[in-house]
């Protein structure tokens, strides 16, 4: 294909197009093709490009159908991963929130509980005291 590139390459820069007729002498040395040949050559070569652009052209529309492909498969791996992530946000959620109503339930206000054993201690304490004053007094 490439021998057939520069051959048709050479032949379209030529300045000098020279019909000759059979047994007439060539004016310059080289290969000198038929109309013919020549036509074979330009047709083989747009052939040849034809089928270079259709290549190319197949080789992008498999590119393009990849690239979707891809594009697909990371909004699947993309929205796998949100719901998922969600999911574990709810469950922490529902962790995190029977953990403060055991935390509340343990905490639970425990003022009255508190002054009344402080109450009940004072007491006992001053009942201790009065009781040993009256017996060191005897």
């Amino acid at each position: 294909m490439l021998t057939n590139i520069l051959l048709f390459a050479t032949l379209a820069n030529a300045q000098d197009a020279v019909q000759l007729q059979a047994g007439q002498p060539s004016p310059f040395s080289g290969t000198l093709l038929k109309p013919e040949a020549i036509a074979t050559i330009i047709a083989k070569h747009d052939a040849d490009v034809e089928q270079c652009k259709a290549d190319s052209q197949h080789e992008i529309e498999k590119q393009q159908i990849k690239c979707e492909l891809d594009i697909q498969k990371t909004e699947y791996d993309f929205s796998s991963y949100k719901m998922t992530s969600e999911a574990l946000m709810q469950e922490k959620d529902k962790e995190l929130d029977k953990a403060y109503e055991l935390l509340k339930e343990r905490s639970k206000n425990q003022t009255p509980l508190w002054i009344g054993a402080g109450f009940v201690g004072g007491l006992a304490t001053s009942i201790g005291m009065f009781y040993l004053y009256e017996e060191i007094k005897k």
